[in-house]
């Protein structure tokens, strides 16, 4: 294939090796291989002896590779197109996950993004290029560059995830999150910042982990193993304290603990296990519960919870809805 790559950068590859070379990149991890090969290609030359056409060719590979891939992803997949200065952004979605292309006519070099996805009642685990481990909660979604591990280790994360970081001194791992950044190099530990919530929760098992302010450009904290850091993304306050780790991390090998959390709390939980809607009455939304969730059904939460509390979940088409249950505080008083 690298001496098709090479003809083609040419300009001296037949179409029958161009259509070759496309469907060849439809597969993920020649992507890589290829940018690879083509900066080394181009390095290699000197300005001076660059062919003109060899130039040309260059920014037409790419600009058909977008073409034609598009146009064959666009009957199956949802593209997304955005047009910024001279570069095209691309989406690929494949498998759960979807990597979006650069593409600048100054720039010879595309950087492209490669994100993860653990769609709602679904967990999800991802080695990284670097061999970090991590697991993605449900409804949550981890984007990073093609230069990860070569000069970053940057990620962003939208939703839950638990990290198992390879350690490399000179680059540390950086997890993105609205306004806060959790930096190491190398350690384990767990983020909680689900777009819709009005906190991130941070809490580290081994090693050690900075938190930066990413708005003031601060430097907050630094956590120990068993801490657990909750940043208020409202009026940036941060608060830590000890922990169980455990109950914030098992959620990775299918147990959910919950621990003295209002119904308000616990039902925004069950919506990401269950992939379910909830809603309630405001007399209902401070009841407190404490249990752990395993393999239950989500029928046999329900019955547990109206044990517990006097409430009754009504399906109401797609959605379940808490109410009180008059019946049951009856009961309670005699």
């Amino acid at each position: 294939m690298q001496k098709i790559i090479t003809k083609y950068l040419e300009g001296k590859a037949t179409e029958l090796e161009q259509t070759k070379l496309l469907q060849w990149l439809r597969i993920k991890k020649n992507n890589l291989d290829f940018h690879r090969f083509s900066l080394v290609w181009k390095n290699s030359l000197d300005e001076n002896q660059f062919p003109g056409d060899s130039e040309k060719s260059w920014n037409k590979i790419q600009t058909q590779l977008l073409q034609k891939s598009f146009k064959g992803w666009q009957k199956s997949r949802k593209i997304y197109q955005f047009f910024k200065v001279a570069a095209i952004l691309f989406f690929v979605i494949s498998i759960g996950s979807l990597a979006y292309f650069f593409v600048n006519q100054k720039e010879s070099l595309p950087e492209y993004y490669t994100s993860v996805v653990a769609e709602n009642g679904q967990i999800s685990k991802v080695e990284l290029p670097d061999g970090s481990m991590v697991w993605l909660n449900s409804g949550s979604e981890i984007t990073y560059s093609n230069f990860f591990a070569s000069n970053n280790r940057n990620i962003t994360l939208s939703g839950e995830a638990y990290f198992h970081v390879t350690k490399n001194k000179k680059i540390p791992l950086v997890v993105c999150s609205d306004d806060l950044q959790v930096r190491v190099l190398g350690t384990k530990f767990n983020v909680s910042a689900y777009p819709d919530s009005k906190k991130i929760d941070i809490v580290l098992e081994e090693g050690l982990v900075e938190l930066l302010n990413c708005k003031v450009e601060s430097f907050l904290c630094q956590l120990k193993p068993g801490e657990l850091a909750v940043f208020d993304k409202t009026n940036s306050n941060l608060v830590i304290s000890e922990v169980n780790t455990s109950k914030f991390t098992s959620w990775k090998e299918g147990l959910i603990n919950i621990y003295d959390q209002s119904l308000e709390e616990l039902t925004k939980r069950l919506e990401i296990r269950y992939n379910q809607k909830f809603e309630f009455t405001k007399d209902v939304k401070d009841f407190r519960y404490t249990f752990t969730i395993k393999n239950e059904s989500l029928d046999e939460i329900l019955i547990l919870m109206e044990k517990i509390t006097p409430i009754k979940a009504v399906q109401k088409k797609d959605t379940i809805s808490f109410k009180l249950d008059k019946n049951k505080i009856k009961i309670t008083g005699e």
